[in-house]
């Protein structure tokens, strides 16, 4: 709800604020002198923006603020602050004891918290108003643990309402009644009949830094999984009060090769037979040596954990593994930016989360009409960006919510999310190597200094921490719990913001009481300024642009080829898990963490584009010495051999470089996981000669698998005919010779010819004319009585037949 504020105009509150805190610094301060530094205003060296201060390195003591509490301090609570103080020095510390003090005026400028933090000297500008019990000696190198109590009436705050909101105080080590070291911190004061509020939501990057570390580094991986940093960022999520910026690859582990036992089938009869190579033309055949995938059983645990903790909180989409999509889109890589969409869609839709945006960032030192510009044309729904480099004045005496929309010469809109940075820096120090305590108590101050800004409009803020950041989850919790817990904090949600964006339902006026919340409203490209932390841990506005390190755009455009040829394996493959690895390399390589290591994006390209090959080549064409087509149409055998892991289906393109051939249509052909098939392809002869056939395997659709293998044909096409009418001629001419040798060398082997005159009784009742046989029936007849002994009749000289007349040749010869 808006801040209270005194029934007076509010030009005399102001005048009446300013005289009250005047006021409170001379009575209360007993009229002290302000460090140099703070009365200069020269701002305080800090080793890292909003990060709290170490102890110079010649102190005696070094301090650990181990609590400070209440969150809230009222009338009738009791502030408590507890510091571990350690000896630091080489000689003991006598009577060593912690004061505490404080300054009593209201903090309105948020610069004031970071110049108060980060001075660590003894403080003694303002009386002691509490002490804690003395510690007699602290020995060199040990620690101790001091406490110091004082009743909230003692602070000497002002318990009017509209006077609520953040006080300073210093606990300060003291030996032997010698100030040492001083930690300056913050309390919330919070009298009775305060009622203002600001929404506040906090948005979480849930992300692992290497997407493909499953791949390249399992160890180190399942370590961050166990107890390392994704096993944090897994805690910090199951809250629910934290929005998620989550990268989709979380949810989709990659299925990795389980290598097969071989004592599984060491003793299996049919092990031998399975790799017969006679049975592995078989496509249904299960090779014994193909691997299967799982995915690992910690990944799987933590998708599931984050699909199951969803609940109502609000989601917004990375691009798939961090992806930098607009160096992607400027190296126009455009199969890899389908790819990294299709990708995160795909998860989405399988795990039912519906994001409310896709949402990309930009950090504010590289902010301003052009970044954002690349951001649209990338397919941004929506953009990160520091309010620092969407406000025009840094030093307004208001902060407004977090939430603009950007409009582009051309029309176009994107909305924008705008963490406060300075919250948003404080929070992810909430690490376990620092004082979360002193972190948690600036949060509570930042976020009460802004709530006790003067405005009728109310607001919502956002805080954002980087992907980057190593966050504690004890340390982070246990600073929400404190901001669940503050009064004048209520819990917001980051898609309250997006959905004021499509309506306008905000307004730019701060003293605006129509209810609608106070936004940044709508920034054009000269509006977005570029914007960093400065020494003292605010930010600024920087005169220049940072150029960020786009990613190297001939390694890109490598990933682009090698993703394209992965699909084209995939086609083919009936379980395309044995490629999970190579496309998630391939994916990470868009990652932002490339950014500025152009070396080692091109070594990773290199790799993918191995790795890609090496898959590709386990299909391929076994090719013949040559064949010999000896008939007009046969089926030419093409050896199809495929190493992958799973069974792949493939059709055989043969064509020929001349036209003595036809070539018919090929089927498609089914091969095995580590298997080998023989795809008959029908060629036709038309003609004779020699031919060279070109073979390569493509998908179903055509696409190209293989490099084309040629094999030489030599074609006869009547060979057939001609070789059967050669064997008919020999044939033929082997009875020729055999009926002329015959007739030459047969004479005296052969049975005598039978010769005799017609048979006049058949040749006058038929006409035709016949042999006597009746002659040669009685010389047989003869022969045969001869033979068993019995003298055979003697011819009768009627049956002699008739001399036959000499021939003609004869005769002539003989003639005188």
């Amino acid at each position: 709800m808006p801040s209270s504020h005194p029934s007076v105009h509010p030009m005399l509150g102001a005048l009446l604020t300013a005289l009250l805190m005047t006021a409170s610094v001379l009575v209360g301060a007993g009229l002290p002198t302000l460090p140099a530094a703070q009365a200069t205003g020269a701002p305080h060296a800090v080793d890292a923006p909003a990060l709290p201060p170490k102890p110079a390195t010649d102190a005696a003591v070094s301090m650990d603020l181990v609590s400070l509490t209440p969150t809230s301090l009222e009338e009738g609570s009791t502030l408590t602050a507890r510091v571990e103080v350690t000896n630091t020095s080489s000689e003991p510390l006598p009577a060593l004891s912690l004061e505490l003090r404080t300054l009593t005026s209201r903090v309105t400028d948020r610069s004031a918290l970071a110049s108060w933090q980060a001075d660590t000297t003894a403080d003694t500008s303002t009386p002691s108003l509490a002490t804690s019990p003395e510690v007699d000696e602290l020995a060199p190198g040990e620690s101790t643990t001091l406490t110091v109590t004082l009743a909230a009436e003692e602070l000497g705050y002002s318990d009017a309402p509209y006077y609520w909101g953040t006080r300073r105080i210093s606990l300060t080590a003291v030996a032997d009644e010698d100030p040492l070291a001083s930690i300056r911190s913050f309390v919330v004061w919070r009298p009775a009949g305060a009622e203002t509020t600001i929404t506040q939501s906090v948005l979480l990057p849930v992300a692992e830094q290497d997407a493909f570390a499953s791949v390249t580094d399992p160890e180190a991986h399942q370590q961050s999984l166990e107890s390392g940093r994704l096993a944090d960022t897994r805690e910090l999520t199951q809250r629910d009060d934290v929005d998620w910026w989550l990268d989709p690859a979380l949810l989709d582990p990659p299925q990795l090769p389980v290598d097969p036992d071989p004592s599984d089938d060491a003793d299996d009869d049919g092990a031998e037979d399975a790799t017969d190579p006679e049975q592995t033309g078989d496509p249904d055949s299960d090779s014994p040596i193909a691997r299967t995938f799982e995915v690992d059983a910690a990944s799987a645990d933590l998708a599931a954990s984050l699909r199951d903790g969803v609940g109502d909180r609000t989601v917004l989409a990375m691009p798939y593994a961090q992806s930098d999509l607009v160096s992607v889109e400027q190296a126009d890589a455009q199969a890899l930016h389908r790819a990294v969409d299709a990708r995160g869609e795909a998860v989405w839709e399988e795990t039912g989360i519906a994001p409310e945006a896709a949402a990309m960032g930009v950090e504010g030192t590289m902010a301003d009409g052009d970044s954002l510009q690349a951001l649209l044309d990338a397919g941004a729904d929506a953009a990160v960006v520091p309010s620092s480099s969407l406000r025009p004045d840094l030093d307004a005496a208001v902060t407004p919510s977090s939430v603009g929309v950007y409009e582009s010469d051309d029309g176009s809109e994107l909305p924008l999310l705008a963490p406060d940075p300075v919250l948003s820096d404080e929070f992810a120090h909430l690490t376990a190597g620092s004082d979360t305590e002193q972190t948690q108590q600036r949060l509570l101050a930042e976020t009460a200094t802004i709530a006790s800004e003067y405005t009728t409009a109310p607001r919502h803020l956002l805080i954002s921490p980087s992907s980057t950041a190593e966050l504690d989850p004890v340390a982070a919790g246990a600073a929400l719990d404190a901001l669940d817990e503050a009064p004048w904090i209520e819990r917001g949600s980051t898609s309250a913001l997006l959905d004021s964006v499509p309506e306008r339902s905000w307004t730019t006026d701060a003293q605006d009481d129509s209810g609608a919340p106070y936004a940044l409203g709508t920034v054009g490209p000269g509006e977005v300024l570029p914007s960093g932390p400065g020494s003292d841990g605010l930010w600024e506005h920087r005169s220049t642009v940072a150029e960020q390190d786009a990613l190297d755009p001939v390694s890109l455009r490598s990933l682009d080829s090698t993703w394209q040829q992965l699909g084209v394996l995939a086609t083919a493959m009936e379980d395309d898990a044995s490629l999970d690895a190579t496309r998630l390399q391939v994916l990470s390589g868009t990652s932002l963490r490339w950014s500025g290591d152009p070396e080692g994006l091109s070594a990773l390209a290199d790799d993918s584009r191995d790795a890609a090959q090496g898959l590709e080549d386990r299909i391929e064409v076994i090719p013949a010495s040559g064949y010999n087509l000896i008939s007009d149409s046969v089926g030419v055998p093409v050896t199809i051999s495929n190493d992958l892991d799973s069974p792949i289906t493939v059709r055989p393109e043969v064509t020929s470089d001349r036209p003595l051939v036809q070539i018919g249509d090929v089927e498609d052909v089914t091969v095995p996981a580590h298997g080998q098939v023989d795809a008959a392809v029908p060629v036709e002869a038309v003609a004779n000669g020699t031919v060279t056939l070109t073979t390569m395997l493509t998908t179903q659709d055509g696409q190209q698998l293989t490099e084309p293998v040629d094999v030489p044909l030599t074609v006869n096409p009547a060979w057939e005919n001609w070789t059967t009418l050669l064997i008919v001629i020999a044939m033929g001419l082997l009875v020729v010779v055999g009926v002329a040798r015959a007739r030459r060398t047969g004479a005296t082997t052969r049975a005598p010819a039978v010769h005799g005159p017609e048979d006049p009784e058949e040749l006058s009742r038929s006409g035709i004319s016949t042999v006597d046989t009746s002659t040669a029936a009685k010389a047989w007849s003869a022969r045969a009585g001869a033979g068993s002994g019995t003298p055979a009749p003697d011819p009768d000289p009627d049956d002699r037949p008739a001399d036959d007349p000499p021939d003609t040749d004869d005769r002539e010869e003989q003639a005188p």
